[in-house]
């Protein structure tokens, strides 16, 4: 090899290694750079917050450019929209041209050009608010420059490609009352957008799609496929639409015209048609048809479909419309059914002569199919959809369920039968309604059901309605009678709904009152394969008064009788007012409520009665009692509880114990207490035998529940002739902190005990307290460990104790029984103060934490989209948590001064002298 083809070849890796570093070294030493003047410079042009949680720098993705990548981008809004979620994308890259992105972050004041932007994973919320401001409109005005402002530097356009991956997109614009959503979509777009003439290329597909109009459906989970050629001026801002498709399922549109952008308004001039006039293309469009062996089934009949959009839409802007659809003497039928769908004839007409949305008419002249031998018929015209919808709507025909799911294919339907037959009308405007001005209401009919039978995959047990008649009025729909069967459960049922009407046209909510009946209803069949109950949710937009009762009621095996309250269903929280049952030897009230506003989590706050329950009974069958009381699972006798709880479930209808939190009373008969482990550990440290499954006469006790655990006030209750005073807590872990203090008789020493408690006894005379002549012996036992394996130890030191104590108090009985009558009054007076006192505080403390539970349901409810209901979840789930605190704190704080109350009273009762 010749000497100067070796320098040229060491020339040349030279370069090529140079290169190679320059490759490395150019994301590294500006990647941070360019990512932070991305940011910048986006923050300060939009009026949102914008952020992402990493991003990186490189060459090899589109080289020779570079690919900027941001991770987890979000775009949270301000001001009105204040911490919703516009926009939430897994992984955004933007191609940058490599010249452009190295001047500039050396300093230069040229542009940073971009090629291309990839989007992977969309999730965009877009809402506009009845004022007409919109949450996508983000974008700063463009200030005047100061004269001396130093110009920010610019970013470039140059773009070549956009892609989307699986976007999914909300939009609800409530001023229009026009929803859409967008799931599964992907769409490619192409052109040189450096130039003023551009010739776009754009593919989108979606796997579903749905529009909602003035409460009307007009697509539902539809799939959607574009294909687009446009002619895009970007200096007029105006765009030519040529060879242009829009499929839904297996309705093909063709679409041509012109779209320009002309301040904030969309000037549109479309028209589309559907090239085809085969039934079956409309007939995709019905997702209980589309989704089953469509491609099987056979049809005949024509459609004619065309409509065209030409005006300006923005926010106090709407084009006119005119969409027609037809279908004349169609039918269809599954080859593996046997029974048609024949004679179905539609005429359709939407119409808009532009300026406002309100003014769309929808007129459905004509709707007419049959199914065996029964045909249905119905019409309807609404008119100002926004303002004041005006219905006028009939429905006749019967229909034998039987024959539909011989005509359609249902999925999870195992079993259908019965009748339906309508014959109702309606003509009102809304406004009638809301005003009560029922004389201009005209409604009438009557819906009939007759031996309807469901059994399916959604029902663990088949529903059956004997009976079941709806008359409708212009005040009121009168549910005259209900008879059916869910399972081994009977329900009847009458009662009226007051708000029917604007339920069914504009989504209110419905209200009404009923009388519920059951001679048996069993809960236990809705638990889930598990074996537990699953999360029940109570619906939306329900505003229900019931009264109820229940013959008998199964839960958990547990048989009830006798139920019987009332119930109310609101915001999706079920009410229970002073609802009783009687069972395990006595009875249960209940007083509170059941919220599900978070599906996965719901949340209760009840007041709970126990009158004279059989305690081992009450321990087999509730877990509560097992995980708030274990040492009920060795006592024989009844207890009677008054109790106030309030925490969240779990997915098997259980409370979430950690989060639990009460308080509560409880009396009890004469007790048994058998092989407790706690006592048999006592007789074996001190031999006293009295304690061998000892009777315990009828106790009252006090309790609070918090930081999971149960904390007992201190009690006294008598046992084989002694006293014994039990203070401490169990943990919901069955751990166990008490301290006893046991009162021994020196006659029921003896054996084994006396040579116990003697050298306890010496104990203590070490300790300087002289027992030898004491009548009564005072134990003091701490219990620890666990409920089945615990701990006892008797201690000198809380022996010492309890006899100084046993003296003080004696020295305090003395001075009570000289107390005069005006001091047991002052005391009993201020008694009085402190109760009113803590009465004042549980009114003050019920109101706040109402109130932070409103404030908290309100933000829930005024989110939109699953983004923005996540934060408001979280927002909500701490304005509840700082309810609870706020309402804890005033309680606490009362307490302490009625105790400092009556402490005060107390001392200047006992005071001599005085």
């Amino acid at each position: 090899m010749t000497r100067p083809t070796r320098r040229v070849l060491i020339a040349v890796g030279a370069i090529f290694v140079l290169g190679l570093i320059i490759l490395v070294l150019v994301p590294a030493l500006f990647g941070g750079r360019i990512a932070n003047r991305v940011k910048s410079e986006v923050n300060r042009t939009l009026n949102a917050r914008v952020d992402w949680a990493a991003a990186g720098l490189g060459l090899f993705h589109d080289f020779p450019n570079l690919t900027l990548r941001l991770d987890n981008l979000t775009v949270v809004g301000v001001g009105k929209f204040e911490g919703d979620t516009l926009a939430a994308i897994r992984q955004l890259r933007v191609v940058l041209d490599l010249a452009s992105a190295v001047r500039n972050a050396l300093g230069s004041s040229s542009p940073i050009t971009v090629r291309a932007i990839e989007l992977d994973r969309p999730r965009l919320s877009l809402v506009a608010l009845e004022d007409g401001t919109a949450n996508w409109d983000i974008t700063k005005p463009t200030p005047e420059a100061a004269p001396q402002a130093k110009a920010a530097k610019p970013m470039a356009i140059s773009l070549r490609r956009v892609d989307i991956s699986d976007a999914a997109v909300g939009f609800d614009n409530r001023k229009a009352k026009l929803k859409a959503s967008v799931k599964g979509y992907d769409q490619s777009l192409s052109g040189d957008f450096s130039q003023n003439l551009v010739a776009i290329k754009t593919r989108a597909d979606a796997d579903t799609v749905s529009v909602t109009f003035a409460g009307i459906p007009y697509l539902n989970r539809v799939r959607l496929a574009l294909t687009a050629d446009v002619e895009a001026d970007l200096a007029r801002k105006s765009y030519t639409f040529k060879d242009t498709g829009l499929r839904l399922n297996d309705l093909t549109l063709g679409v041509s015209g012109s779209a320009n952008t002309a301040g904030k308004n969309i000037g549109l001039d479309l028209g589309f048609n559907a090239p085809t006039t085969n039934f079956r293309s409309i007939l995709s469009l019905v997702p209980a048809i589309y989704a089953h062996d469509f491609q099987r089934v056979k049809t005949s009949g024509t459609i004619a479909v065309n409509g065209r959009v030409k005006g300006d839409y923005g926010d106090s802007a709407f084009p006119s419309l005119a969409l027609n659809a037809k279908v004349a003497d169609a039918a269809f039928q599954y080859p593996d059914l046997p029974l048609p769908a024949r004679d179905i004839g539609m005429d359709l007409a939407i119409s808009n002569p532009g300026g406002s949305a309100d003014s769309t008419v929808v007129r459905l002249q004509r709707f007419h199919v049959q199914m065996g031998q029964n045909p249905v018929d119905a019409s309807l015209t609404l008119r100002t959809p926004i303002s004041d919808p005006d219905v006028d709507a009939r429905v006749t025909g019967k229909i034998d369920l039987a024959d539909v799911r011989k005509t359609v294919k249902l999925e999870g339907i195992n079993q259908l039968a019965g009748t339906v037959a309508a014959d109702a009308a309606v003509r009102t405007r809304m406004s009638y309604i809301d005003k009560k001005q029922y004389d201009k209401v005209n409604a009438s009919g009557t819906v009939d059901v007759g031996n309807l039978t469901v059994k399916g995959q959604a029902l663990p047990h088949p529903l059956a309605v004997q009976q079941a008649s709806l008359r409708l009025a212009p005040e009121k729909a009168d549910l005259r009678t209900f008879q059916g069967t869910i399972g081994s459960s009977d329900l009847q049922a009458s009662g009226t709904l007051t708000n029917l009407l604007a339920y069914a046209m504009r989504d209110d909510t419905l209200r009404g009152i009923a009388t519920v009946r059951s001679k048996h209803f069993d809960l236990d069949e809705w638990k889930s394969g598990g074996g537990g109950l699953q999360i029940i949710p109570v619906p939306p937009k329900l505003n229900f008064d019931l009264d109820a009762t229940v013959g008998e009621l199964i839960y958990d095996k547990i048989k009830m009788t006798n139920a019987r309250g009332r119930l109310r269903i609101k915001d999706q929280r079920l009410t229970l007012d002073d609802f009783r049952v009687n069972t395990l030897g006595g009875e249960i009230g209940l007083t509170g409520f059941y919220e599900t506003t978070d599906t996965t989590k719901p949340t209760f706050d009840v007041g709970l009665k126990m009158t004279k329950l059989d305690i081992p009974s009450a321990f087999q069958s509730f877990v509560t009692v097992q995980t708030l009381a274990p040492v009920a699972k060795y006592a024989i006798g009844k207890v009677s509880t008054d109790l106030h709880l309030n925490g969240a479930l779990g997915k098997n209808m259980l409370p979430l114990f950690p989060g639990l939190s009460g308080k509560g009373s409880l009396q009890t008969s004469q007790m048994v207490i058998k092989d407790f482990p706690a006592l048999e550990k006592m007789v074996d440290v001190t031999k006293l035998q009295f304690l061998n499954n000892p009777t315990l006469d009828a106790l009252r006790a006090a309790f609070q529940i918090h930081d999971g655990r149960l904390f007992v006030d201190p009690f006294s209750v008598k046992l084989a002739g002694t006293t014994l005073k039990v203070s401490g807590s169990n943990g919901f872990d069955q751990s166990l902190q008490y301290a006893l203090n046991l009162q021994v008789p020196r006659t029921a020493l003896g054996g084994g005990a006396n040579q116990a408690i003697g050298s306890l006894i010496s104990k203590a005379g070490k300790a300087g307290v002289d027992l030898s002549a004491a009548p009564e012996i005072p134990l003091g036992i701490q219990i620890g460990g666990k409920v089945t394996s615990p701990t006892v130890t008797v201690e000198v030191e809380s022996l010492a104790s309890s006899v100084k104590q046993g003296a003080e108090q004696a020295v305090k009985q003395a001075v009570t029984q000289k107390v005069d009558t005006a001091a047991a009054r002052l005391v009993a007076e201020a008694e009085q103060k402190a109760a009113a006192i803590r009465q004042q505080a549980e009114s003050l403390a019920a109101n706040v934490k109402r109130t932070g539970y409103a404030q908290a349901d309100s933000l829930v409810a005024k989110s939109n989209g699953p983004l923005a209901q996540a934060a408001a979840g979280i927002a909500a789930d701490k304005l509840r948590k700082q309810s609870d605190a706020k309402s804890a704190s005033i309680l606490r704080e009362a307490d302490q001064k009625a105790n400092a109350l009556v402490e005060e009273a107390r001392k200047q009762a006992s005071t001599p002298g005085r």
